[in-house]
């Protein structure tokens, strides 16, 4: 398989060629910004990346963060809003050159592996520019994936160098390099068994001991990582989500999956972002499990017939996407494009090696170039038009409702995108579709909730709210049902479901607000500033958390504390009514002039239907008239 190696010169203008290629692709993600799907968990409800000190630093090694357990992903989120704050900009920069150093890390292990510099600059173009990839890549949250397969990348080079030496010393690198992807994701844990199809790929004899013996540590060092993530998807209710399906339902559809997979990585022309699982077991299932089968028959007959590069390759793709074929179920689909991210290497490596190989005997090496160099461009080409989903809500989650209309996930989703857009009657269209779809979909009864909320109709928000409860007791569900009892002034009820969402997320400052405000309304005045105190220690920019402290001193005629904190308040938003109006209230209750604060109070609001109008107006009838 070797070819004579290629000049620095040539190198060089490989990864230049790479690292251009990538960004072209990718361009037009720099104009998108957060998806709700997990990018607003990650950055604007995650207090852990808010800032660098010890104690979040603690947090990232100890903490589960939307069900998993990813300390070096959340590191560079902290790293991402210590330089841009909630500009999404940086952010995909940043996943963009995370991809790219995979790119350039996948180059340096194929002609490491191989010797032939064009090869391995085909396998990591089709790698970079599928548009299977683009999920990985340009959707925040699925950083872990890219940084995952840097380090996984990066230690199979390693690998390489390791085996062609025997320099032992190169396995620590090797260790810590695994140690370095499983922190990133629990998928990495298929490390050792990628390496196995290394060893296939390099002649090495399975029936030695040594490379199964060095391999060990790695094993035993994913054991711990494994069952922490474990334990994370469980608390967050992400495991067998699918209870009645039977081991029959889990063989086939994963059967399926692993073929599926590698058809729409020839033919991209359906990509989703979340593919559901099929309602029951039907001929293509059936169809596509034999396949899967007979090519797992095919890669033991390949190694058999010293057809290493296939047997290898099988190899490689199988390991890596065993993991994510849904024999533990976690989450709710059955498949997804991010899980792809590695195990596609195990194919194109097969494909442009022996499509290079045919070509040059048939044609010759220049044809060979040009028809990978097209295939390369097309599948650019077709990256950056799939790119287009991440520019906003609505292309993301119609582009799943095109191609798969029976899906309740993706009819709820879209329903509240266009409840945050605040179309609640193309929201409730496609919510009312998901419940007809799956009438324990939690999700879609838990938005009809809030739009119940925001239409000012409470009988109704309640009704859904505990409805969605019912079927999955969520922090956000538990939340909105909190709030909607704190603002029908129910202050008991309010106070039992928002301790449950402190108990998951004790630094939730608007759920301390809450609790709070319920603990104000029974006079439990104490333990109400206290609460206050930690919403404004959790999210320290926020005027009401001052205002409503404030109020707490004043019924405690703690006068200097009240009007301290209002202040603040108003230092912090200058054309805040109520701070104004109530800053006046304070003064009067204390004998000192309102006046002056009543009427900026009434100078500051816009909307002269706002029902404090007449509160303000009346004030200062009463306390301003006869001055």
């Amino acid at each position: 398989m070797n070819d004579s190696n290629p000049s620095l010169r040539h190198t060089l203008l490989h990864i230049c060629i790479l690292i251009i290629a990538v960004w072209a692709a990718y361009a037009k993600v720099f104009d998108a910004g957060f998806m709700s799907w997990d990018d607003m968990d990650y950055v604007f409800n995650t207090p852990d990346i808010r800032a660098i000190n010890a104690t979040t630093f603690a947090n990232w090694w100890t903490e589960y963060y939307i069900g998993n357990y990813q300390p070096l992903p959340i590191f560079t989120y902290a790293l991402d809003f210590l330089v841009g704050g909630e500009h999404a900009y940086v952010y995909h920069l940043d996943s963009i050159l995370w991809h790219t150093g995979c790119a350039i890390m996948l180059y340096a292990f194929i002609k490491k592996l191989q010797g032939n510099a064009l090869i391995a600059l085909f396998v990591a173009l089709l790698f970079a520019l599928h548009p299977v990839q683009t999920e990985s890549v340009s959707w925040i949250a699925a950083r872990n994936k890219v940084m995952n397969g840097f380090f996984f990348f990066w230690a199979m080079y390693i690998y390489v160098g390791y085996v062609r030496k025997n320099n032992n010393k190169k396995l620590i690198w090797i260790y810590l390099l695994a140690i370095a992807a499983y922190l990133c994701k629990l998928t990495a844990v298929t490390l050792p068994f990628a390496l196995l199809a290394v060893d296939i790929w390099m002649h090495r004899s399975l029936k030695d001991k040594r490379v199964w013996l060095e391999k060990l540590p790695l094993i035993l060092l994913a054991i711990p990582i494994g069952v922490i993530t474990l334990q994370a998807q469980k608390e967050v209710d992400f495991l067998n989500l699918h209870p009645d399906f039977t081991i029959l339902h889990t063989i086939v559809f994963a059967g399926y999956a692993y073929v599926q997979y590698l058809v729409n990585l020839f033919v991209p022309v359906k990509l989703s972002v979340l593919y559901p699982y099929p309602t029951e077991i039907g001929a293509v299932h059936i169809i596509y499990s034999v396949i899967a089968l007979a090519i797992l028959i095919g890669g033991v007959i390949a190694y058999k017939k010293k057809q290493y590069v296939l047997a290898g390759g099988i190899l490689f793709y199988t390991v890596n996407i065993a993991i994510v074929l849904q024999f533990v179920q976690f989450g709710e689909v059955l498949m997804a494009d991010r899980y792809w991210y590695v195990a596609c290497v195990g194919v194109w490596f097969v494909v442009v090696y022996y499509l290079y190989q045919f070509l040059q005997k048939k044609s010759s090496k220049s044809v060979a170039i040009g028809a990978l160099a097209v295939l390369s461009l097309v599948y650019s080409i077709a990256t950056y038009a799939r790119n287009d989903i991440w520019l906003s809500e609505l292309n993301f989650w119609e582009s799943v409702t095109d191609n798969f209309p029976e899906s309740a996930i993706a009819h709820s989703s879209l329903g509240g995108v266009y409840m945050e857009e605040g179309d609640y009657r193309a929201a409730k269209e496609h919510i009312n579709k998901a419940i007809s779809l799956d009438a324990n979909n939690a999700k879609a009864w838990y938005n009809n909730g809030v739009i119940a909320m925001r239409q000012g109709n409470a009988t109704e928000a309640l009704s859904a709210l505990n409805k969605a409860i019912s079927i999955q007791e969520t922090t956000k569900a538990l939340f909105s049902r909190a709030l909607l009892y704190q603002q029908t002034g129910d202050a008991k009820r309010a106070l039992i479901d928002i301790l449950k969402v402190l108990q998951q997320e004790p630094e939730n400052a608007r759920a301390h607000y809450i609790k709070a405000d319920c603990l104000d309304q029974t006079g439990r005045l104490p333990e109400a500033e206290q609460e206050y105190g930690l919403a404004i220690r959790y999210e320290g920019k926020e005027p009401l958390y001052y205002l409503r402290r404030g109020l707490v001193y004043a019924k405690q005629r703690r006068v200097d504390d009240a009007m301290t904190d209002i202040n603040k308040a108003i230092s912090m938003n200058n054309l805040y009514t109520e701070a104004y109006y109530w800053r006046a209230m304070v003064k009067y209750r204390s004998g000192q002039n309102p006046c002056q604060d009543l009427q900026i109070a009434l100078s500051t609001i816009k909307d002269k239907k706002n029902p404090i109008v007449e509160q303000i107006n009346a004030a200062i009838q009463e306390l301003c008239t006869a001055r």
